[in-house]
């Protein structure tokens, strides 16, 4: 499963990173600007 996480603030995407990590799940994106989402979406 991919997960895309989009947050203005970089603390918020990378706890939630982290616990998605220990979670399991390695396929995850995340960004903190979301017009750099746009370009690849």
């Amino acid at each position: 499963m991919k997960i895309l996480i989009v947050d203005d603030e970089t603390l918020a995407t990378s706890r939630l990173q982290r616990i998605l990590n220990e979670l399991g799940y390695e396929d995850i994106t995340a960004f903190n600007d979301p017009l750099e989402v746009v370009k690849i979406l």
